[in-house]
This record gives structure tokens, sequence and C-alpha cells, in this order.
């Protein structure tokens, strides 16, 4: 008798633990210190291991050795990597080397044609805008390479470029400094000035940097500083040169302001940047094949938007 009243005794103190561990919450706490508290007892030996932080990921870029390149893009579409040392210094005189692909006698077409051509060093950020306003980005050692004479590879391949849009700029990009800016200049006349900051994540997928109106076309694509002032020249031979402080910041996506009032069926023939104090001279060149050299002092700085004054003469 004693036995079953003593088992009946624990399972009645048992359930009135259990049914207050469902409804008591201080309860439900105080049982898990102790369970802590024992486990801590038996298995609380000091760590014999350390854990340290993990080394950062390898990326590509970390493999790739920052040398000097040379990069050549060409109308018809072909854009290929050099190392710079592939061209060895010459005397004043000689006649050169090849740097790409010229066809044969018969064969002389835009594919072979060099659009752009510059140095870089492989760890180099390559912006290129197209005439739709569309701008790539990538690292000059994602350009294929290719031997001295080789054509180079299709910018398709490379680029989701669309068929029937063209690389108007190609400009290398070492350190994606917060004083300055890239200007970008459209046929009609609209002209932009965005952070050279905000083009730092761009990739290889491109991204639009300028709203364009119909049968406009973008292209031309300059870094420049607040001290900078902006020369444009028209096809009827008329130029205006502006700070270009006088632009303020504008999103990526905008259109800009108007750079200079152009008459009708006047368009935009060339816009430069001009850096700083330094005596510079402008070269003005017709379709027709006359040119001269002006000095850019000439153009005195007024304010954006206005007609320009005449750097030559039209007919």
């Amino acid at each position: 008798g004693n036995k079953l009243t003593d088992e009946k005794n624990t399972l009645s103190d048992s359930q009135a633990n259990l049914q207050n561990l469902l409804t008591n919450d201080a309860a439900v706490r105080d049982s898990m210190v102790e369970d802590f508290d024992r486990l801590k007892k038996k298995f609380g030996t000091p760590r014999r291991t350390k854990i340290l932080p993990d080394e950062d990921e390898k990326m590509e870029i970390d493999l790739v050795q920052n040398e000097r390149s040379v990069i050549i893009v060409t109308r018809g579409g072909y854009i290929k990597r050099m190392p710079l040392k592939t061209f060895e210094n010459q005397n004043r005189g000689t006649r050169g080397k090849k740097g790409t692909s010229s066809g044969t006698t018969a064969d002389i077409s835009d594919d072979h044609e060099i659009a752009h051509c510059f140095t870089c060093n492989d760890h180099d950020t390559i912006l290129m805008t197209t005439q739709g306003g569309i701008a790539y980005g990538l690292r000059a050692y994602q350009v294929p390479e290719g031997g001295r004479t080789a054509k180079g590879a299709p910018i398709p391949s490379v680029l989701p470029l669309k068929a029937d849009d063209i690389i108007t700029s190609v400009l290398p990009v070492s350190q994606f400094s917060k004083d300055e800016f890239i200007v970008l200049a459209t046929e009609f006349g609209w002209i932009k000035k965005t952070p050279l900051a905000a083009f730092e994540k761009l990739t290889s997928r491109g991204l639009i940097i300028a709203s364009l109106v119909d049968g406009d076309r973008l292209n031309w694509c300059e870094k420049c500083t607040d001290a900078d002032d902006i020369l444009v020249g028209s096809m009827r031979g008329q130029a205006t040169r502006f700070a270009a402080s006088s632009m303020r910041p504008t999103a990526r996506t905008s259109r800009g302001v108007k750079s200079m009032t152009l008459k009708k069926g006047d368009t935009i023939a060339d816009m430069n940047v001009l850096s700083g104090n330094k005596e510079q001279c402008l070269l003005v060149v017709t379709t027709e094949g006359y040119g001269k050299r002006i000095r850019t002092d000439e153009f005195r700085t007024t304010a954006r938007g206005g007609s320009g004054v005449i750097a030559m003469r039209d007919g």
C-alpha cells in the first residue's frame, strides 16, 4: 500500500511541476538556468582552440598584375588589349609598327579604322559610352588580349551592345575622385555634368546615363573638375566657352541643359575640356580640309547657353 501511495505522490508532484511549467514563464526560465548550470559544471572546460577572422575572399583583380597596356577600339566595332611593352622605343622618323590588322588593299574598311587608342593600367576601369546614351564599365584586364596585327574581339562579345548602337567615347579611370565629374554632350547641344563617383559601380551590364530626344546622339564624354572650362563648337563654325562650375551636377538619367543656342539645321561638332590656366590652342578643321589654329584665350568665358562667337566662317 505504501509503495502505491509513494508512486501516487510522486506522480502528483510531477504533474503539478509540469502544469506550473505550462502556465508560468518564470518557472520555465528557472528550469533552464538549472539545466545550463548543470551542463556548465559537466562540460565547462576552457576552450582549447582559437577563432580567427577569415581572410578576405580573393577577387579576380587580386590575381592580375597591374601592368601597362594599350587598348584599341576600331570603328567597325572591334576591341583588343596589348601589353605596352609590345611597342619598344623607336627613333623619330622611323616607320613604326602595325598596331592592328589593316586588311588587304582591297579590304580597307571601317572594321580596321582605329577610333580610340590609349594606354592604361590593367586595373583601371574603362568607361564606354554609346550614341544611344548607355554607359558600360569593365576592368582593362577584362578586354580580350590580342596580338599586334590581330583584328580584335567583336565588342558585342565583351559587352551587351545593341546591334544599332555605336561606342562613341572610351575613358580610362584609375580613381573615382569626389572632385571630378563626367561631362556628356549630345549632337543637338544638350550637356550635363555627373559626379564621377556615380559611375564607380558601373558594370558590363550597362546603365542609361542620358535621356535623349528622338534623333539625338551622345557623342562626347570627358572628365573635368569645377576649375575647368568647357569649349563647344558647332558644325557651322560657332563656338562658346563657359565654366564647368556653371553647370550643377545632375542625376545619371537626366537630359541635362543646353550648352549653346544652335541655329536651325546646326549641330554640335565637338566638345573639349580646357584644364586650368595653361596656354592652349584649338585646331579647327573643316570637312573640306581647311584648318587653322586658334589660341583658346581668344574665346572668353561667357554664360552657358549663348550662341557663341565665330570660330571659322561657314562657307
